[in-house]
């Protein structure tokens, strides 16, 4: 059993405790009855019933109120009327609920009395009236748009929490998985510790590129020359159009491309100082055709064991999201990579991570 076995569960339990806490501060503070009033869509039928009611209890209290205060300040209950209907039913039933508010008050309150004539006293009121109500209705209007961004943050925000946990359960899966490989093929423990850094540098490379730019692919050619790089760059020759790699696939494919370069510096065409790397892909109807060509080393044979590169090929891509083969013809090693064009379902990179680390720790 490896060393790091007993460990197998541990950071994968922090990171989901972790999200778990970040959830719960994240979860809505508004109570149920806000949502419902806010930001439900309200019919037109229902948005006038609303103004009706609200208007009618307005209307209500300001009778009760007649014998405290008079026939003076008659829009006292009114202006809170339509603020209340314009926070349920948004601006248009605010509006609703301001021209029936002018109606009754013209009719009950204003000079003359009992009638829907206007006085000239009474026309400067009710544009103040108007005046004051209209910035209500724009008060309320954007309150409920503050709400609605709010609700939305907060949506987003579960989700990505939750994504996080998602993933770095699996990442943190895969990076066990290799340290359990590594350590099963590693001669020597300080060989271990070499080959256990430089995969899961790679690793991280792949997941900087993906970090750098969340809400776009990262592009193939970027991250070739990424994992490449510490296997000196100008031996490897790059021919493609600009092209990205979905998401999902990115981790893998950063692994796969980096046993790819470990092998031909230990014992392929980057072995000797003529070799040379080159790295073809092309768009066609079914995705991306990545082709990996050594020339110009030393003669090449089939590993007579499996290692971890051999493991990884076999399985780096689950059926719908790529494939990948390898020949060790006599001139050089060739692997041919296939996968889609283009970013596919949420679960693909669990789904791509889960292949890896299942077939890495068995």
């Amino acid at each position: 059993m490896s060393p790091n076995q007993p460990m197998a569960g541990y950071f994968p339990n922090r990171i989901s405790k972790g999200a778990k806490v970040l959830s719960r501060a994240i979860r809505s503070e508004l109570p149920p009855w806000v949502h419902s009033l806010l930001l439900r869509s309200v019919p037109l039928r229902q948005m006038q019933s609303i103004a009706v009611a609200c208007v009618a209890v307005a209307t209500l209290g300001r009778l009760l109120a007649t014998p405290l205060i008079g026939d003076g300040a008659p829009f006292l209950t009114f202006a809170p009327a339509i603020l209340v209907a314009a926070l349920m039913t948004g601006p248009w039933g605010g509006l609703s609920a301001l021209i029936y508010s002018s109606l009754v008050i013209d009719y009950f309150w204003l000079p003359p009395y009992w009638s829907f004539a206007l006085a000239s006293a009474s026309v400067g009121l009710l544009t103040m009236f108007w005046l004051f109500s209209g910035s209500l209705i724009a008060i309320a209007a954007l309150v409920r748009a503050l709400v609605r961004t709010l609700v939305d943050s907060e949506q987003r925000a579960r989700i990505l929490a939750s994504e996080m946990s998602h993933r770095m359960r699996n990442v943190l899966g895969l990076v066990q998985a290799i340290s359990r490989q590594t350590f099963r093929t590693a001669p020597s423990p300080s060989d271990y510790q070499t080959m256990f850094e430089a995969r899961i540098m790679a690793l991280g490379r792949a997941q900087d590129l993906i970090a750098d730019d969340p809400e776009n692919p990262p592009d193939l050619k970027g991250l070739l020359k990424s994992i490449l790089e510490p296997f000196g760059a100008p031996r490897f020759i790059m021919l493609g159009a600009p092209t990205g790699v979905p998401r999902e696939i990115s981790a893998t494919l950063a692994l796969l491309i980096h046993e790819l370069g470990t092998n031909a510096v230990k014992y392929g065409a980057l072995s000797v100082p003529t070799g040379e790397v080159t790295v073809r892909w092309e768009r066609d109807q079914d995705g991306v055709r990545l082709d990996w060509k050594e020339t110009n080393g030393p003669p090449v044979a089939a590993p007579s064991r499996t290692g971890f590169g051999s493991r990884l090929l076999k399985t780096a891509f689950p059926p719908d999201l790529g494939v990948a083969s390898i020949a060790f013809d006599r001139d050089g090693v060739q692997c041919h990579i296939h996968f889609p064009a283009a970013p596919v379902d949420s679960g693909g990179l669990t789904r791509s991570i889960r292949s890896s680390s299942a077939v890495l720790s068995a």
